[in-house]
């Protein structure tokens, strides 16, 4: 709500949140061990972004840009978390420095398109539904289901397969074995 009713307010403290989060990338990049720098914000929800492209545009694309563009000039990756649909930004997040997005989230996203339009550019960690496959199918529905994704998603490379978010409890220990069998034979 502070976006619309109190603008300014926001903005001071983003920037106060942005310089904080410099000071933090100041000791991890230090480390010789640290090959990516990982940030999370959910700024989508099963439809769009929470807060529309404008808004995302005005609060969120340049600190995030100053953020991206400190650990690529320590020659590490960039990676950022957020549920939900936020394809919107796709074009956006590259163009600021993302090397690596998750979490991919099969429900939300038409994969061969985005796979076809932002894989040259944009990795992608996730895309095994944690939501509606491994909680719910049966091994071989997991199974294949996650041969399938890792089909389109790892053409070409660029993708890091994974359950899409925390694996929930309800999930059966066997379509988990199911899906690490598939992942174990990089997809087949």
């Amino acid at each position: 709500m502070d976006m619309i009713v109190n603008p300014e307010a926001l903005h001071e403290l983003l920037d106060e949140i942005t310089s904080y989060l410099h000071e933090a990338l100041d000791l991890v990049l230090e480390c010789d061990f640290v090959d990516g720098v990982l940030f999370g914000d959910d700024w989508g929800s099963q439809r769009g972004l929470i807060m529309g492209k404008e808004r995302w545009v005005e609060f969120f694309k340049p600190r995030f840009q100053s953020l991206y563009s400190r650990v690529k000039a320590a020659g590490k990756f960039t990676l950022h978390h957020s549920c939900g649909y936020i394809e919107d930004i796709f074009a956006d997040l590259i163009e600021i420095g993302l090397d690596c997005y998750q979490t991919f989230q099969p429900e939300v996203y038409d994969i061969e398109k985005v796979k076809a339009t932002y894989g040259n550019d944009l990795a992608f960690w996730g895309g095994i539904s944690t939501q509606r496959l491994l909680p719910f199918e049966s091994p071989e529905v997991a199974a294949e289901e996650t041969a399938r994704i890792m089909g389109i998603l790892g053409k070409g490379g660029g993708y890091i397969a994974a359950p899409t978010h925390d694996v929930p409890s309800d999930v059966p220990a066997e379509n988990l074995l199911a899906m690490w069998k598939v992942f174990e034979n990089q997809g087949e």
